[in-house]
C-alpha cells in the first residue's frame, strides 16, 4: 500500500518505448498511478526515446524487448554507454534465461512480463541498486511453468555462414542497416538473409527468431 510519505514526493520522470500504442498508454496509465512518479513519456520506439534521453535525462526508461528501428536490446546498450547509470528497465514476452542473462550482463535493472502488477512497475521504479524481476519472469526462471521443454531436443535448422553471421549480428541488438555497414553488403541483402533464416526458423519476427537462437544456444 502506498504511504502518505511517498505521495508527497513526487519526483520520478519516465520514459516508456513500445511500438504497440495500446499496451504503451495501458502501461503508462498504471505507472502514472504510482505516487513518486511526476511525468510519463511514451515513444514509438528505442531510438527515439534514446534522442530524446539527450534532450531530457529521464529517471528510468522502460523498454520493449521488440521493437522496429532499435529493438530494447539495441536501445539498452546505446543508453548505458552514454549513461551508464541509467536505470532500465526490459519490459517483453519473453522469459528465455539466456535472454535475460544477456540484457541484465548488458546494463538492465529490471526484467519484467509486459502482464505484471502496478506494484512490481513500482518496486523496479524504486529499486535502481538491484536487479528486480517480475513475479512471472521468476518462476520461469525457477522451473515452475507448466511447459517447460528445456529438457527437450531442438534440431537446429542449417544456416549458411553468412546466414549464421546475419542471426549473430541481429543477437546483438543491430538493426539491417547497421548489419550491411558491418559487413560490407547492401541493407537489402541483409533483409534477404534475415528472411530467409526466419522462414528456416519458423517465425514471424525477430524477436522470436532471437529467442529461440538463444533458447538453444545456437548463437
Amino acid at each position: 500500500m502506498f504511504d502518505l510519505k511517498s505521495m508527497m514526493n513526487k519526483s520520478i520522470k519516465v520514459y516508456i518505448a513500445d511500438d504497440h500504442n495500446i499496451i504503451a498508454q495501458g502501461l503508462g496509465a498504471l505507472i502514472q498511478q504510482i505516487p513518486e512518479v511526476e511525468k510519463v513519456l511514451i515513444f514509438d520506439d528505442g531510438k527515439q526515446l534514446y534522442e530524446a534521453c539527450r534532450t531530457s535525462l529521464p529517471d528510468v526508461v522502460f523498454l520493449d524487448f521488440e521493437m522496429p528501428n532499435w529493438n530494447g536490446r539495441k536501445t539498452l546498450i546505446e543508453l548505458k554507454a552514454l549513461y551508464p547509470k541509467l536505470h532500465c528497465i526490459i519490459l517483453s514476452m519473453y522469459n528465455e534465461k539466456e535472454i535475460i542473462d544477456d540484457c541484465i550482463k548488458k546494463g538492465a535493472s529490471g526484467y519484467l512480463n509486459k502482464d505484471c502488477t502496478i506494484d512490481e512497475l513500482r518496486e523496479a521504479i524504486q529499486n535502481p541498486d538491484e536487479v528486480y524481476f517480475s513475479k512471472g519472469v521468476l518462476q520461469h526462471l525457477s522451473g515452475y511453468t507448466k511447459n517447460n521443454n528445456s529438457s527437450s531436443s531442438y534440431n537446429s535448422p542449417l544456416l549458411t555462414e553468412r546466414e549464421y553471421e546475419v542471426l549473430s549480428l541481429l543477437c546483438e541488438g543491430l538493426t539491417p542497416k547497421e548489419i550491411g555497414l558491418k559487413i560490407f553488403i547492401s541493407h537489402r541483402t541483409v533483409e534477404t538473409h534475415k528472411t530467409s533464416i526466419m522462414e528456416k526458423f519458423g517465425v514471424n519476427s525477430v524477436g522470436k527468431l532471437i529467442s529461440v537462437a538463444y533458447k538453444n544456444k545456437i548463437v
